[in-house]
C-alpha cells in the first residue's frame, strides 16, 4: 500500500512537471492533492536546510514551482468544468474557501468544456 502511494506521488509530480505550461487540460483530484503533498514536503525540507545556513533555496524553489502550481490548479478547476479564472479568488481571503471546495469535489467523468 505504501509503495502504491509513493508511486502515485512520484507519478503525479512527474506529470505536473511534464505539463509545466499546460493550462488547458484537466487534472484529477489525486494528481492535484499529491502535488500539494509534494509541495508541503519540499517546503518543510527546504526550510530545514535554510535553517542550517543555506539561504535563498526557498526563493529559488518557489520560483521553480510557481508555474506548475498555477497550472495544476487551473487544470483541477477545468476537471470540474470551471474556468481557470476562478484561481484569481486566491487573492482574496474569503476566496480560499470556495477554491478548497472546488479542489475537493469529484471531477466530471464525461467530457466537459475542457476535454
Amino acid at each position: 500500500m505504501i509503495a502504491t502511494i509513493f508511486d502515485d506521488l512520484i507519478n503525479s509530480v512527474i506529470n505536473c512537471f511534464n505539463k509545466y505550461f499546460d493550462f488547458e487540460t484537466r487534472s484529477s483530484r489525486k494528481e492535484f492533492w499529491y502535488w500539494q503533498l509534494f509541495r508541503i514536503l519540499m517546503f518543510l525540507s527546504i526550510t530545514f536546510i535554510e535553517s542550517l545556513g543555506l539561504n535563498g533555496l526557498l526563493f529559488i524553489s518557489n520560483f521553480i514551482f510557481i508555474i506548475p502550481e498555477i497550472a495544476v490548479s487551473i487544470r483541477r478547476l477545468h476537471d470540474i468544468n470551471k474556468s481557470g479564472w476562478w484561481i484569481l479568488l486566491t487573492f482574496t481571503i474569503i476566496g480560499i474557501i470556495p477554491l478548497t471546495y472546488f479542489y475537493c469535489i469529484k471531477g466530471d467523468e464525461n467530457n466537459n468544456n475542457y476535454g
